[in-house]
């Protein structure tokens, strides 16, 4: 199926919806905005950091001895 079927499925499809709950999902991602890597990559935690909150957490869980 070419690119302009495609969209003129689609385009017959919604309007054909009747769900409010679907057409306000449609819209969500209508307006999504792209992802930003570079924007992401600087909130995340180092490796170190990773392997600190990691032991802690197995460290906090309650093992049997």
């Amino acid at each position: 199926m070419n690119l302009a079927t495609q969209k003129s499925e689609l385009i017959k499809w919604i309007n054909s919806i009747e769900d409010v709950t679907v057409l306000k999902k449609l819209e969500a991602i209508k307006t999504e905005q792209s992802f930003d890597f570079e924007k992401e990559w600087e909130k995340g935690i180092s490796v170190e950091e990773a392997r600190k909150k990691s032991k802690e957490f197995i460290q906090s869980l309650p093992w049997k001895k």
